[in-house]
């Protein structure tokens, strides 16, 4: 009877044993996982703060012609109009964050290997997030394009921006034309102040509706992360 009894005892200990032991490897390899996850996310949010003074940047200097526009295009030179131009459309936004560990993870079924529901939950809904940001995206270039579009078609001149910036002669190598050539006149357009309007409209609205509230995604998902470290 008391063999029985060593035995058991013995099987109970090795089976408590082998689960310490994986609940101890579980654990490593969630911290692990939190460790790569906090790392690529803390990334992603600088990206996206770049990314929020970059657009910022944008429609302000957008904004900036259109105040002139509205007082009849007067109190602009052509070296700061072209500068203006410039600043306004020559960037597109385009957010990549750094997804690799995320989508390794869901690719594999690996996001159970965390245990906080919440931060699984958040981590779920970020790839419909970022589509959500890619269409907007689309939007604001689509609106970009259309002002380039336009200013060409209401007999706006590059070189006349490309000079006036130093680029022409500085990145590109290129002579200056000596004919004087200016864009002032653009700022006479209601067609061209209609346009630009409306893509300052849609970069603001693309910082409020989109940006902002993915950096608020992305604070949460981090704090999430650090508490699952932590505990």
């Amino acid at each position: 009877m008391g063999e029985l009894v060593l035995i058991a005892l013995g099987i109970l200990l090795a089976l408590y044993v082998d689960n310490w032991n994986e609940e101890r490897l579980e654990k490593k390899r969630e911290q692990f996982y939190l460790s790569e996850l906090h790392a690529e996310f803390e990334g992603s949010r600088v990206k996206l703060e770049n990314l929020i003074a970059a657009n910022r940047e944008t429609y302000q200097k957008a904004g900036e012609i259109a105040n002139v526009m509205a007082l009849g295009g007067k109190g602009l030179d052509e070296i700061e109009f072209s500068g203006l131009l410039f600043h306004s459309f020559s960037d597109e936004m385009t957010y990549n964050p750094n997804n690799s560990v995320l989508q390794e993870m869901l690719n594999a079924g690996r996001l159970e290997y965390l245990s906080d529901p919440d931060l699984r939950g958040h981590l779920t809904t970020w790839s419909s997030r970022l589509e959500q940001i890619r269409q907007q995206e689309q939007n604001l270039r689509d609106q970009r394009s259309e002002v380039m579009e336009l200013t060409l078609s209401e007999g706006g001149d590059i070189r006349a921006i490309l000079e006036s910036t130093g680029i022409l002669t500085g990145e590109m190598g290129l002579k200056e034309s000596p004919e004087k050539r200016s864009n002032l006149d653009l700022l006479q357009s209601r067609n061209l102040e209609n346009h630009l309007l409306i893509f300052i409209l849609t970069a603001r609205l693309t910082e409020k509706n989109h940006y902002q509230p993915l950096h608020t995604e992305i604070e949460t998902i981090l704090e999430l992360i650090d508490k699952s470290l932590t505990d």
